[in-house]
Parts: structure tokens; C-alpha cells; sequence
């Protein structure tokens, strides 16, 4: 009878070894991040919004996260930011669904104008009495983020590298789901006084996904509970990439995507070099995608928040003598004219505000370096990736 039990464990164990094998496998894929990009795609876009060339890292950023092994993308809604939003779907599908890469689509249109219209805003004029206005910040990205949320069995990280339009319309909207957004993400914030610049140029910019939409950041800062994790100027100004980097994705190794990417950066990369002395791109959204894989390479700390409202001097134009907000000014560069608001944030600030995760730089110089290098061969590659080279 010994002989036939033992019989059975040799039997029996590797069945048993094989099904909590494919268990665990499965819980595996049960625990990968769930990500939706709020971003304002406009990669090859010129003559916009702006004079020239629009910023290319937005799509760098999804390309970067999407090809993580341990996320799901489940799609990228595009808010107008560096472009208009029309324009800039164009450029997200010819990206992300026009050119083959591991990642494609779906890709949902948000936000066309900034949030404008406070909840409270009535007409008086109809024929019964007063009448509400309709709810315009709701559109097809807004709804699929809300159904998106209310479906899925897991949280949801939303990765915002774009203006906060949508995330706040959510808010105000779809408060039902909010408790299924297990991260916001989102690309902006600066320490107390700090002048966005680089050091070696005089040109100050504004923290652009606040400034091109401030009453929405107010919304979701202020107004909602969501567990937000801030990758500050001080982060996502530190790291570059050089123009060699950006020319080498036209090897013909990479992927037609990286092929892509390359050529839409170059008119960006000519304005960058000409206006601010940099000698390449800058990869500020980029910077929070390689969080949402990585946190572990990331100094980031709990710290409070301030909207600091900008002083009027003349009429529109935010560039009083003694204004609070930081590189304002009689003698302000033309870029900062319209910032009403600027984001602080720091830890001195606990208390005054709910606390958020504030990202301000990179575990050593090894780890940013290693962003530096390591992603350009992710996206050359085209493929899944684990640890960057």
C-alpha cells in the first residue's frame, strides 16, 4: 500500500506544481498597472497654437509605457494642449494606429476648449425662468474614461501629461468612479519661487499643463480626493535627449514607429537648439511614464500644495512689480503673459492642503543616465520591456 501512495505523489506533484504554476501566472497578469493616458498628442505638428514646431515627448511618453511588461494600456485621451485638439487626434492616430508599433490605440478625442463654465453658471433669460447650463466639458474621452472606471475589477492609473480638462470634468461628472482611480500621475508642480528654466538659457517657461488649463488643476487638486503623484519641473527638466539619440531611431534596425517619432522631432529639435541653446529634445512627459513603470527609481516625497494667483500689472498681462508668482515681472518673457496661477508644492506646505506624492528627482545620476540611454533602445527595439539596458 506504501508503494502505491508513493506512486501517487509522483503522479500528483507536478500536476499540482503545474496548476499553481498557471495560478500564479494568471494572478500575474491580474496585478499588471491598468494605464490611461490623458495627453495632448501632437508629435509632427507645426504652425498650431504655436509658431513652430509642437512638443514631441507626449507621444514618446505612451510609446515608452505602453511597451512595459508589467502595464495594459487601455488608451489615450487627447486633450488640446500643444496644439488644437483636432490636429493633435490626427497626429495621436497616425502615431499610435497609421504606423505600425506595439501599441495601437484606441485613441478617444477630450477636452477642445479649457473648463470655463463653473457648475453654478445659470441663464436668466429663457422663456420659464432660469436655466442650466449644459454640462460642455463632457465629451467622447470623458464618457470613456468614466466606463472604463466604472468597469474595470481593477484600479486605474491615469497617466496626465496633458492640460487636467478631462480629469476634471470626470470629477465634477462621474464622482461614482473616482474611488477606481488608483493614481493620477500628471506632469507639472514646482518647489516654492522656482523659475522654470534651464540653467544655461534666460528663456522661463510657464508649467504649461497648469497654465493652459488652471481652473481644471484647481478641480482636481482641490475638489477630489484622487491620490496624485507629481513629477515636478526639477524632475522632468533634469534629463535630455541628444540629437545623435533621436537621429539613431532612423536606424533601419528600429521599429517603423521609432522611425516615426524621429522625424517628427526634428523640426522641434532645430527650434530647441536655436532658442534655448539645448542640444537636443527635452523629455519632460517621458519622465512620467518611466514612473509609472519604475517608482523605485524616483526621490519622491509627501508634500502639500499652493496655487499662488499671479499679480495683474496691466490689463490681461500678469507682470505686476511685486508680483508673487515666480520669474514675473515688469521685464517678463512674453510666454508667461495669461499665467493667472502657479503650482507649488513642498513638504513645509503639510496642513495646508491634502497631501500629495511630489516626485523631485532621480535615486543618483547612475539611474538618470540610465533613462537617458536605456529608453532610446526601448523604442528603437519596438517591443516589450522589463529593465531598461
Amino acid at each position: 500500500m506504501g508503494e502505491y501512495r508513493f506512486l501517487l505523489v509522483v503522479l500528483i506533484l507536478p500536476f499540482l506544481f503545474n496548476l499553481y504554476s498557471c495560478s500564479n501566472d494568471s494572478k500575474g497578469n491580474d496585478v499588471k498597472k491598468r494605464v490611461i493616458a490623458s495627453t495632448d498628442i501632437a508629435a509632427g505638428l507645426t504652425n498650431g497654437t504655436r509658431s513652430g514646431a509642437a512638443d514631441t515627448d507626449d507621444s514618446y511618453a505612451v510609446e515608452l509605457i505602453s511597451s512595459y511588461v508589467d502595464t495594459i494600456m487601455l488608451g489615450a485621451v487627447v486633450v488640446r494642449g500643444n496644439d488644437i485638439q483636432p490636429a493633435e487626434v490626427f497626429a495621436a492616430n497616425q502615431t499610435f494606429i497609421e504606423t505600425p508599433g506595439f501599441w495601437n490605440g484606441p485613441i478617444f478625442g477630450g477636452g477642445i476648449i479649457p473648463i470655463s463654465v463653473p457648475d453654478d453658471v445659470i441663464w436668466t433669460g429663457g422663456t420659464d425662468g432660469d436655466e442650466n447650463l449644459p454640462e460642455t466639458c463632457i465629451n467622447e474621452g470623458v464618457i470613456e474614461l468614466a466606463s472604463l472606471l466604472a468597469d474595470s475589477e481593477e484600479p486605474i492609473t491615469i497617466m496626465a501629461i496633458g492640460p487636467l480638462t478631462d480629469i476634471a470634468c470626470l470629477v465634477q461628472n462621474f464622482p461614482e468612479v473616482l474611488d477606481n482611480i488608483k493614481e493620477l500621475v500628471f506632469l507639472g508642480g514646482r518647489a516654492p519661487d522656482q523659475v522654470l528654466k534651464y540653467p544655461f538659457s534666460d528663456v522661463v517657461f510657464t508649467d504649461f499643463n497648469v497654465a493652459q488649463d488652471v481652473r481644471a488643476a484647481n478641480i482636481v487638486f482641490e475638489d477630489s480626493d484622487i491620490p496624485i503623484t507629481l513629477i515636478t519641473f526639477s524632475l522632468s527638466s533634469s534629463t535630455l535627449y541628444t540629437r545623435a539619440q533621436i537621429d539613431s531611431l532612423m536606424d533601419l534596425g528600429c521599429s517603423e514607429r521609432a522611425m516615426l517619432l524621429s522625424r517628427a522631432s526634428q523640426q522641434r529639435i532645430n527650434e530647441l537648439e536655436e532658442g534655448l541653446n539645448l542640444d537636443g529634445m527635452d523629455t519632460f512627459d517621458i519622465n512620467a511614464a518611466y514612473y509609472i513603470a519604475k517608482p523605485e527609481m524616483f526621490i519622491c516625497e509627501d508634500a502639500g500644495f499652493e496655487f499662488v494667483d499671479c499679480t495683474i500689472g496691466t490689463p490681461d498681462v500678469y507682470n505686476g512689480a511685486d508680483n508673487a508668482c515666480a520669474g514675473h515681472g515688469p521685464d517678463q518673457s512674453g510666454g508667461l503673459n495669461n499665467e493667472s496661477q502657479q503650482l507649488w508644492t513642498d513638504p513645509s506646505y503639510i496642513g495646508m492642503s491634502r497631501t500629495v506624492n511630489s516626485c523631485i528627482s532621480y535615486v543618483n545620476q547612475e539611474e538618470l543616465e540610465r533613462f537617458e540611454t536605456g529608453t532610446i533602445e526601448v523604442f528603437c527595439d519596438g517591443g516589450v520591456w522589463t529593465e531598461l539596458p
